[in-house]
């Protein structure tokens, strides 16, 4: 049986979902195991140099990151601009807070050659 709390942290991730989407993350196809049963959904958002990658494993095991493009964002050695982990609601809350401006800045940069 699903409990009211259980239904409300779901409904409160999906609107976080859709506002990740609305910001420009797309949907990468479902991660499966062998036996197909979904394991992950991973949306990613890239910008010139950089890219931005929600990995969502289970309600309470999401991993997001802002890692150079051709970064391992899966490896915890790997060096990420920024990088985060917990529950769904928490890391998307901290990745739609992520500026905006910054990826300008940094997109800008790169187009120059600085």
């Amino acid at each position: 049986m699903t409990s009211s709390v259980e239904v409300e942290d779901q409904d409160a991730s999906s609107i976080r979902l859709r506002k990740l989407v609305a910001r420009g993350f797309r949907l990468m196809p479902p991660v499966r195991d062998t036996d197909g049963e979904l394991m992950a959904l991973i949306y990613v958002r890239p910008h010139a140099d950089i890219v931005d990658v929600v990995e969502l494993r289970a309600e309470d095991d999401v991993r997001a990151a802002r890692v150079s493009r051709g970064a391992d964002f899966r490896d915890d050695r790997a060096e990420a601009q920024w990088r985060t982990a917990g529950s769904a609601c928490d890391v998307l809350d901290q990745v739609l807070a992520l500026p905006e401006r910054l990826i300008t800045v940094r997109a800008l940069r790169a187009q120059l050659g600085q």
